[in-house]
């Protein structure tokens, strides 16, 4: 079935079990259904999917196919039996007539050469009358149900995980732990918890939040921020607020209901229906696509377009990594370095990392002096994995794995400083001034690496920071950093980028009134990253080495992110 069929089918269903549908839009449901058999099949599943059989069939009338295990009309008394096999007559009184096309079934023998109801000729379609019967019998069924019956509680979502979390329920907040429908409403007033529904829906709650699960496939959210990513499995999933309802049509979205009434909503992927307005209201409906925000006006459920916001809503959680992704599309490698999490909140400003001894220091005495014959491991940070000085003429090895790079041949064997990583680094002009993507982060920081020296990241370090999101790529702008007298026609040198010791960019002679984007894709199965600057080889100032004035920084060094 075509989509757009699908589409418009899922919206007069969801009209229709909300109350709203007009006769124009029933007459349209039934032309889009008549000889359709196989978007009779789907209205069915999407009903399932919209919570209208959850209550029969979720509860413990309906396992199994047909209520094999109980019987539901055994549980009703006699009386009631009576008026539901009433409820039945009266549907087949006013049953539609459906044809069947011609076959050669149809050429064969009839057994039954006519039927009459109210002294009128009808031809009936088997498939479609036996399609109509069971949907028939089992709406009536549900509605002798919820008419019969009050709402039985049964369990429907998992607590996979939560980060300083604090609620009213008496359940624990541990994984493992089980919420049930029809329970009383959850206040979230500390941290962040992250549930799973039986349908595989992952929903995200940030404190402070009240809601309550209405059911596998619905969670009504009294106030607060819910994330939800939706499996194939729940589509469908919708969450309702005080003024509005939005409906999964296989996407990732937010939602944030607001004390005062007022609704928003983030679409991130996929599709959505939106139908804003109080219960007592006429709704209205707008279907949503990726990248599109609205919010619904507590007055008069009016909805408007507001700026869309990648990062208003916690999107993946990890206790155990201490990991609160928002969305951001790049974890940042100096704050790592500093201290932080890679999302900015580093607290050191600056810090040194000595290439002999491979001890973090505060501040180190420059010098022109030869580096170590091999390389330098760094315990005090867990994302270097190694220092090392390129060596003339020599393969070189850069990493702990035991990669080695033959490139560096021009390379003194001489380094002046330590690897310093910057926050503040204001007097680093012109860098800073030609740096082209300044404006992407709030706080862009710098690694500052003196040829000849080198560096390489655990990349697995990093990615053990961020489970259930992938590295992508490595980005930063590299150029000289004009200290002194370093006039362009005073400094040159040669900035390369390895991966497990294979060469992907290089940037030779750079000078100090240049600068450049580096942009290397990362594979899952790509280990280390290695930068390193090396002078050139060429002696521009009498009586200093070739590396003198060669002060290079890699600008605001991100790698990417995106959802596994």
């Amino acid at each position: 079935m075509e989509d757009l069929r699908a589409m418009r089918i899922t919206e007069l269903l969801i009209h229709c079990c909300d109350g709203l549908a007009g006769k124009e839009e029933i007459a349209e449901l039934e032309c889009l259904l008549d000889g359709h058999p196989e978007a009779i099949e789907y209205s069915v599943e999407v009903l399932m999917d919209l919570n209208y059989f959850h209550g029969l069939a979720r509860s413990p009338f309906s396992a199994g196919c047909g209520l094999a295990e109980q019987d539901f009309m055994s549980e009703l008394d006699p009386q009631q039996q009576l008026a539901l096999l009433g409820d039945f007559a009266e549907y087949e009184k006013t049953a539609l007539t459906m044809d069947l096309p011609d076959s050669q079934e149809d050429k064969k023998p009839e057994l039954i050469k006519k039927i009459e109801r109210h002294k009128q000729a009808r031809t009936i379609n088997k498939y479609s009358l036996v399609t109509a019967f069971v949907c028939a019998a089992a709406l009536l069924i549900l509605a002798a149900y919820v008419r019969l019956a009050p709402p039985q509680p049964y369990e429907i979502a998992t607590v996979t995980d939560a980060i300083g979390a604090q609620w009213s329920s008496n359940l624990p907040i541990a994984a493992g732990s089980r919420l049930s429908s029809h329970s009383p409403a959850i206040r979230l007033t500390r941290g962040i918890v992250k549930l799973t529904t039986d349908d595989n829906v992952e929903v995200l709650l940030e404190a402070p939040s009240e809601f309550e699960f209405v059911s596998y496939s619905e969670v009504l959210l009294h106030y607060g921020k819910l994330y939800a990513k939706v499996s194939e499995q729940g589509y469908g999933f919708s969450v309702a607020t005080p003024n509005s309802k939005i409906v999964d049509l296989g996407t990732e979205f937010g939602v944030l209901s607001q004390i005062d009434g007022s609704t928003e909503i983030y679409l991130v992927k996929g599709k959505a229906n939106l139908f804003a307005g109080e219960k007592s209201q006429t709704k209205t409906s707008q279907l949503l696509s990726a990248g599109s925000a609205k919010k619904v006006d507590r007055r008069d459920s009016a909805v408007q377009e507001i700026p869309m916001d990648e990062t208003a809503f916690v999107r993946q959680i990890d206790s155990n990594a201490n990991l609160v992704w928002k969305g951001q599309n790049a974890i940042r490698l100096a704050d790592l370095l500093l201290g932080g999490n890679g999302f900015g909140t580093a607290p050191e400003r600056a810090i040194e990392f000595d290439p002999e001894t491979g001890q973090a220091v505060k501040s180190g005495t420059p010098a022109y002096r030869p580096g170590p014959a091999g390389l330098t491991p760094v315990r005090q940070s867990p994302f270097i994995d190694s220092l090392f000085v390129p060596s003339p003429n020599k393969s070189q090895v850069v990493s702990s794995a035991g990669h080695t790079f033959d490139g560096f041949d021009a390379a003194s064997g001489l380094y002046y400083c330590n690897i310093a990583c910057l926050k503040d680094w204001t007097f680093f002009d012109p860098l800073q001034s030609s740096f082209k993507a300044s404006q992407q982060y709030n706080d862009p920081a710098v690694l500052y690496l003196h040829s000849n020296i080198g560096l390489t990241i655990d990349l697995d370090a990093v990615r053990a920071l961020t489970p259930g999101l992938r590295i992508t790529d490595f980005k930063t702008f590299v150029g000289i950093i004009r200290m002194g007298n370093n006039a362009p026609e005073y400094s040159e040198a040669d900035v390369w980028v390895l991966l497990d010791g294979q060469l992907k960019d290089s940037r030779k002679g750079l000078r100090a009134d240049q600068g450049v984007d580096i942009a290397v894709p990362i594979a899952d199965c790509d280990r280390f990253l290695t930068l390193a600057v090396t002078d050139g080889g060429k002696v521009y100032a009498e009586g200093f080495p070739a590396n003198h004035f060669d002060t290079c920084g890699f600008v605001e060094p991100v790698f990417g992110l995106a959802s596994k």
